[in-house]
């Protein structure tokens, strides 16, 4: 096999793998994810929800198909119903926490860190939020004790 030959198969697993990887996967392979930066500067249009991108030192994802990158809505408030926030590096449990930032959708019975204080999700919110998690209490989420 010659050397073209080697590096269009190497993009074709790359390709793959970044399709088929789990959430925790492609945390670990962060730097093969595009920016969002360079995703409007193309204007690119994802084509199918779970389109996974580099934003902001994170890896997030869009939840809508055919979404087009177009720089007016950039992750953070206001885009839950467009993009997540991946954090697969944390356990959710009371001693390993995820940390929330908003834009992320809570699972019951998992435990998140925000401001210094530890909360334990109550009832799964099925869809990203962004609020402050001391906004949620007894919404979703309790103050662990």
């Amino acid at each position: 096999m010659n050397e073209i030959q080697q590096a269009k198969a190497l993009a074709a697993a790359i390709v793959a793998m970044k399709t088929s990887a789990t959430d925790q996967q492609a945390l670990a392979a962060l730097a093969l994810y595009p920016t969002y930066e360079d995703l409007v500067a193309r204007q690119y249009v994802a084509e199918n929800a779970g389109y996974r991108f580099q934003y902001d030192g994170g890896l997030w994802k869009t939840l809508q198909p055919g979404y087009t990158f177009d720089g007016v809505y950039a992750p953070g408030q206001g885009t839950e119903s467009v993009y997540t926030r991946i954090d697969e590096s944390h356990a959710g449990t009371l001693e390993d926490p995820i940390p929330y930032e908003g834009n992320m959708e809570l699972i019951a019975e998992k435990y998140y860190s925000q401001g210094g204080v530890v909360y334990r999700c109550t009832r799964g919110t099925g869809q990203p939020v962004f609020h402050k998690l001391c906004d949620l209490v007894g919404i979703y989420v309790e103050v662990a004790a």
